[in-house]
């Protein structure tokens, strides 16, 4: 076990761009699946999920930087909110107590910003990073799913009636279109919010019901291949207001428009989709989705400020 003398804390904007990509993959060497990245490709996510080496740290020993933690900060609302975008140890310093002195200083260094709320995702089954995160204020607050479905889908999936096709109208528009939404969820995982939905350039979708009222929501993205071709749809959230006896039905019709046509040839997954959205689960199961990855969605408050 090393001692806090012996691990020195400095920002990640202290390393290059190619020793942080070094590190990234370092940290996560072993990690429960692929997170390796290309430098270019470390660089498109430093940008596209808004996290900045200034506010990120790495751990160093024997000025040998050995771990890190990559960090985001922004307005949620009217909460100012963190997220711990990635916490890695190269293999050979784990479990010697470069994770705690990490964590600590990241709190700290959250505590000076003025953050609010910090949130985080940690994998399922990846108990001794969920029992750190708890050590230092953490608590589950939802557990989040990772569904995919290769290749076409079954002209009958999301079947609804043409009857319940003409009682409602969905408006397709930008992401921050569902940030006016009294139930739009703002707890929701870091990654499936509006703010990064537009970072990712992905798009929302309103579901109005037969009298006009707003009653559920959707953001998700879609993506093309260089020759213009539908290769993927990644769901991000799917709501109904709370209280629609409709809601089956709101979000089947959701679904079906954000991942047709169906018999597109491409992946179809869902990002952090929380599981306690029970009914989106439910259809999107039916329909023949898997799946492929469970995490745990973890907050921590810090009263006073």
């Amino acid at each position: 076990m090393l001692s806090e003398a012996d691990i020195e804390i400095r920002r990640l904007s202290t390393l290059s761009f190619e020793e942080s990509a070094r590190l990234w993959n370092e940290g996560f060497r072993g990690y429960f699946f692929d997170m390796t990245l290309s430098l270019d490709a470390f660089l498109a996510r430093l940008q596209l999920e808004g996290i900045s080496t200034e506010l990120s740290l790495a751990a160093f020993v024997e000025d040998r930087a050995v771990g890190f933690v990559a960090n985001s900060i922004r307005m949620n609302g009217d909460v100012k909110a963190a997220w711990n975008a990635g916490t890695g140890v190269a293999p050979e310093y784990r479990g010697r107590g470069v994770g705690r002195a990490l964590m600590k200083a990241t709190l700290e260094l959250y505590r000076r910003h003025g953050v609010q709320t910090a949130t985080l995702e940690a994998i399922k089954a990846n108990e001794k990073a969920i029992s750190l995160y708890r050590r230092f204020g953490y608590e589950p607050v939802d557990e989040l799913l990772l569904l995919e479905h290769d290749g076409r889908l079954d002209l009958k999936a999301f079947g609804v009636s043409n009857r319940e096709n003409v009682s409602y109208h969905i408006r397709r528009g930008a992401p921050f279109d569902v940030n006016r939404l009294s139930f739009y969820r703002s707890a929701s995982a870091w990654q499936t919010l509006w703010q990064s939905v537009y970072q990712h350039n992905g798009e929302s979708l309103v579901v109005h019901d037969a009298s006009g009222l707003e009653a559920g929501y959707a953001l998700f993205k879609r993506k093309f291949d260089e020759h213009g071709r539908l290769s993927g749809i990644i769901l991000y959230q799917c709501e109904a207001a709370p209280g629609r006896t409709d809601s089956d039905t709101l979000i089947t019709l959701a679904l079906k428009e954000i991942f047709s046509p169906l018999d597109a040839d491409c992946r179809r997954v869902t990002h952090n989709l929380r599981k306690s959205n029970e009914t989106a689960h439910r259809i999107l199961l039916d329909t023949g989705f898997k799946v492929y990855v469970e995490q745990v969605q973890m907050t921590r408050t810090f009263p006073g400020l």
